[in-house]
């Protein structure tokens, strides 16, 4: 038994190593938009008396303990979690551990048979993943890259599975970064830096059409395009409130058995 599981992973490194890109996240996420380049204290300001008074220079360098840190994470769970890639070739891994960078829409693996090394997965190498939460809750996540949309950027990422039938919703999970605004006067006071939820949803046809909507009754009805009474008379029926990811799947499910 261990001569396969050790097989398996062998042959799961080989697979992505050719086209793998070392994990970022440490470096090049950090680049973009760094938020410890601010922990040292250190910072400059255009007069003393912004910090200590009226002094005899002009510019100074000083102390500021005012920064209070980053909040939030790039990653869709924060954790690593056991889950399964379903490669575009066929492969099919399960039990290995991976996280989702939703800030910059990249799969990580954790090659525990590697020295704990971790990699980014390149996207074209993956159809699907799943992973779950520490409450056995199971994501699935899924590419598009046959989709029709002029958008680029969105097929080249990952869409969060919500229903999965004749018509299919989707959510994008992404993240924004926010930096912190503190140091001149006519600043925010926003004192730290924050990732924060960026989330969207689409609508995929048969067709392979890919049409972005809001969580809201009108925006998919529309969207829908036809049996709009009975949609409109169903949601009444079943007082959908479109607070929740679920009266959206509710609606869409109706849809496809009608």
């Amino acid at each position: 038994m261990k001569t396969l599981l050790l097989t398996a992973l062998a042959l799961l490194s080989l697979t992505i190593t050719q086209a793998q890109t070392r994990d970022s996240t440490k470096t090049k996420a950090t680049q973009q938009a760094n938020p410890n380049d601010r922990r040292n204290g250190f910072e400059t300001y255009q007069s003393t008396n912004q910090i200590i008074g009226q002094g005899p220079n002009g510019m100074i360098n000083t102390i500021d303990h005012r920064y209070e840190g980053l909040r939030g994470t790039p990653y869709f769970l924060p954790d690593w979690n056991k889950g399964q890639i379903e490669m575009t070739a066929g492969q099919n891994y399960t039990n290995v551990p991976i996280k989702f960078n939703a800030y910059q829409q990249q799969l990580m693996l954790l090659r525990t048979w590697a020295g704990s090394d971790s990699i980014i997965v390149e996207p074209s190498l993956v159809k699907r993943f799943t992973l779950k939460n520490n409450e056995g809750q199971t994501y699935l996540f899924e590419r598009l890259p046959n989709a029709k949309t002029s958008d680029q950027v969105i097929k080249d990422g990952y869409f969060l599975v919500l229903y999965e039938g004749k018509t299919v919703l989707l959510k994008r999970i992404a993240k924004t970064f926010k930096p912190a605004d503190y140091k001149n006067p006519y600043s925010n006071d926003v004192r730290y830096d924050a990732f924060r939820d960026a989330f969207s949803y689409y609508l995929l046809k048969p067709d392979q059409t890919l049409t972005k909507v809001k969580l809201s009754d009108k925006s998919i009805i529309d969207a829908l395009g036809d049996k709009k009474d009975e949609l409109k008379a169903f949601v009444k029926q079943e007082n959908l409130y479109f607070k929740t990811d679920n009266d959206a799947i509710t609606l869409v499910k109706k849809y496809d058995s009608l």
